[in-house]
């Protein structure tokens, strides 16, 4: 699982980041946790890697969280996606780009633990995908039918 937390404030980032490590340890679970101070890093990182779930701030310099996760999903519809932001003011936005939660800064540690869940619950018990470059683009490929498709092919 790799999450990525995409937010201005570095306080805000370590904050989530200390958060996501100990509520994923009490479940067991482990994730790669990635911190983007810009909407820009982000999605100039998902062009080399695949993230099953994204933390995205509203307000940033440059582009905003929601202009982010709009072109995320031109790309990536499986990506969980949570926003992190001190107002309400673009909540009904989230729900056209598919966001699961939205959650109103400060939120508690119990309201994380809630939603992470939530997202282990939505997660297949094991991600089994091949992330292959092509053309500098990341495609996923199902890890299974690929494997598969290696085994019947003359060498």
């Amino acid at each position: 699982m790799r999450i990525a937390i995409v937010d201005d404030l570095a306080a805000e980032r370590t904050l989530m980041k200390e958060r996501l490590v100990r509520q994923l340890g009490l479940r067991g679970a482990q994730a790669e946790i990635l911190e983007f101070d810009s909407g820009e890093a982000f999605l100039a990182a998902r062009q080399k890697q695949r993230f099953t779930a994204a933390f995205l701030d509203i307000y940033m310099p440059g582009r905003s969280g929601m202009d982010v996760a709009r072109e995320l999903r031109k790309k990536d519809a499986d990506c969980i996606l949570v926003f992190t932001t001190t107002s309400t003011d673009h909540a009904l936005e989230g729900f056209q780009v598919r966001a699961l939660h939205y959650l109103v800064k400060p939120f508690s540690e119990n309201e994380l633990s809630g939603l992470l869940d939530e997202m282990l619950k939505r997660l297949p018990q094991q991600e089994k995908f091949l992330d292959i470059k092509c053309r500098m683009e990341v495609i996923s490929v199902c890890a299974v039918v690929t494997l598969c498709m290696l085994s019947i092919l003359p060498i």
